[in-house]
């Protein structure tokens, strides 16, 4: 399953040539900053996009030792390091951008992300709602908010969430993946598979996608008794990336996934 953080669909929502603006129309640089920002932020805001985000950190930590008060410089440090699975650092640079600017979602939902991906799932849902108090059609907090209650096993929240995600924006592979494995936990695997293939579509080379799609099978045709190994409760967030064991059973042989941030969780943006 990919890392959350590694296309920046849900967040920077600019083409930097064109549209220079991040998550949700925050402007990179505005008309009274120095002119020696505009250009580095462009700069390290696109390689971020074209994932190379180990290229744009360097431009950003030196503009931080000429502009350290500048909350986008923080917001992009935090969401470079997070690409780069460094999520306590993004954790720590995203707050820093929400003290010089509170009302910046796209820094909520980075922050959230990235506090998920460090085990603190209570805590990203309550930085989600912040950027849904912020905006109540955001979809890349509604679709991360369902992510943090599909870490807790919490599948009817996870439903909703992920429903109101893709009500704003229908071509999310993750949100689908997260509501096809919530819709088949909560006794509807059908529709569950129907979702998964929608995600396989948006998203054919997600390993996550994968192995949900080979779970709901197993609900739709269950094995014959003594031809099973006993696969238990399904959650592609609490699984390895590779193995040989059925879907959801983690395998002492497979190193763990670096995406796993040492807490057992695996999480994924909305994007390959």
């Amino acid at each position: 399953m990919f890392n959350r953080f590694l296309v920046l669909a849900f967040l920077v929502v600019f083409l930097v040539c064109v549209f220079p603006v991040a998550g949700n129309g925050e402007p990179l640089s505005g008309p009274d900053d120095p002119a020696g920002l505009k250009v580095p932020l462009q700069k390290s805001a696109r390689l971020i996009l074209e994932d190379h985000p180990e290229k744009a950190v360097p431009i950003l930590k030196t503009l931080l030792k000429a502009y350290p008060d500048y909350a986008m410089v923080h917001f992009l440090l935090g969401l470079a390091y997070g690409k780069l699975d460094e999520n306590e650092k993004a954790v720590i640079e995203e707050r820093k951008a929400l003290v010089l600017n509170p009302k910046s979602e796209a820094a909520r939902v980075s922050l959230g992300i990235a506090l998920g991906n460090t085990g603190h799932f209570r805590q990203e849902i309550r930085s989600e709602r912040q950027a849904l108090a912020l905006n109540p059609k955001d979809e890349m907090a509604w679709e991360a908010i369902g992510w943090a209650y599909a870490s807790r096993g919490n599948w009817r929240l996870a439903r909703a969430s992920e429903e109101k995600a893709l009500k704003i924006r229908n071509s999310d592979p993750s949100a689908h993946m997260i509501l096809g494995v919530a819709l088949a936990h909560l006794g509807f695997p059908e529709e569950g598979m129907t979702e998964e293939k929608e995600a396989s579509r948006l998203d054919p080379d997600d390993r996550g996608v994968k192995r949900a799609i080979s779970w709901i099978a197993t609900l739709l045709h269950p094995v014959k008794e003594g031809e099973g190994t006993g696969q238990g409760h399904f959650n592609p967030l609490l699984s390895p990336e590779n193995g040989p064991n059925l879907p959801g059973v983690p395998s002492p042989d497979v190193p763990v996934n670096p995406n796993n941030n040492g807490n057992g969780t695996l999480r994924a943006p909305v994007g390959h």
